[in-house]
């Protein structure tokens, strides 16, 4: 009993050491940000190149060549399925790109990791911060698409946020976990890597859940990412209020996937310094 309340509160630590060392995350952000990019001739203007790219093939592709459509009439003809997809795209692609990310920022920062004084904790939430930074493109294309296909803006689209906090949580407790295990399993990238494209098929991107068979739908309501990229749709393409039960099972769910991973990487810090 007193090992779990001293879990809990250890979870409770991580607002107080982001706060305590704001300065210094501030710092590792606009690092992580810039590194991306670093010796590139375009530079941060690549963040909006890729998206801008990703949304102009999609849309020839899927609206032109195969002339897909989604299943639900959304008024935004041809080019709906492309910003439909596009939305779970943006999603995805974020929670992804932070995770691919931390799988090495911690085996990549040994300096920091032998310094006894250097919050560790800093490393995954830096890098996770900086992903969501730089994905907010996304949506600002994701946001010029919807205005130009479906020819309309609805107030909901200010309740994306709600949306991205569990994402931003969700990801924050992957993260943690992922970069502590690469410490100690240097295959760990590679099986993140195999899990995310298994993860990228089972997450309703490309296809509506009510195109999967009803006996087939429940890993796929599993997945945290089904929930938040279904309400996301809701709120910024479709004009509709959130489902409230499916967005606070998604955030008790993000929560608890943070307090494990945080609880894992405090536990397991403590050996880094000898591994590495």
């Amino acid at each position: 009993m007193l090992n779990t309340l001293r879990d809990i509160l250890d979870f409770r630590r991580l607002p107080g050491i982001a706060f305590a060392n704001r300065s210094l995350l501030w710092q590792f952000v606009k690092r992580s940000v810039s590194a991306r990019y670093k010796g590139s001739v375009l530079g941060l203007f690549w963040s909006f190149v890729h998206p801008m790219m990703m949304l102009c093939v999609y849309t020839f592709v899927f609206s032109v060549v195969f002339k897909s459509r989604w299943g639900v009439d959304t008024g935004g003809g041809r080019g709906a399925f492309a910003i439909i997809m596009f939305c779970g795209l943006a999603l995805f692609n974020i929670f992804s790109e932070a995770v691919n990310l931390n799988c090495g920022v911690v085996v990549g920062n040994t300096n920091l990791v032998k310094k006894v004084i250097f919050p560790l904790e800093i490393l995954p939430l830096s890098q996770t911060i900086a992903s969501f930074a730089v994905g907010m493109v996304w949506f600002f294309l994701l946001f010029l698409g919807t205005v130009f296909v479906f020819g309309k803006l609805s107030f909901t689209m200010l309740l994306l946020p709600l949306i991205l906090l569990p994402l931003f949580l969700f990801t924050l407790g992957v993260s943690f976990f992922v970069s502590s295990l690469s410490v100690y399993v240097r295959d760990t990238p590679y099986l993140v890597g195999v899990l995310l494209q298994i993860l990228f098929f089972m997450t309703p991107i490309f296809y509506p859940i009510a195109a999967i068979p009803e006996r087939f739908r429940w890993p796929l309501r599993l997945n945290p990412l089904t929930i938040l990229i279904e309400e996301a749709r809701k709120v910024f393409l479709y004009g509709e209020l959130p489902d409230w039960r499916f967005l606070g099972a998604a955030l008790l769910i993000s929560l608890l996937v943070l307090h494990l991973g945080f609880l894992w990487f405090h536990k397991t810090k403590k050996g880094f310094a000898d591994v590495l």
